[in-house]
């Protein structure tokens, strides 16, 4: 006699619920961040106050 299947709840495993969990920073925004820190360093650096940018 076969053994019977349970019973699984089709919405959990559904493909499109694989897309939940953490949500991350998109790449333009890690670079454009990246690009913000390094300007900052840099003007610090330079002994400059940080409301002057290198990137005009």
């Amino acid at each position: 006699m076969p053994k019977k299947q349970e019973r699984r709840n089709g919405h959990a495993f559904h493909p499109i619920m694989s897309k939940g969990g953490v949500h991350e920073k998109t790449e333009k925004a890690k670079r454009k961040a990246a690009k913000h820190e390094m300007n900052r360093k840099v003007q610090e650096w330079l002994g400059r106050s940080s409301s002057i940018s290198l990137a005009a």
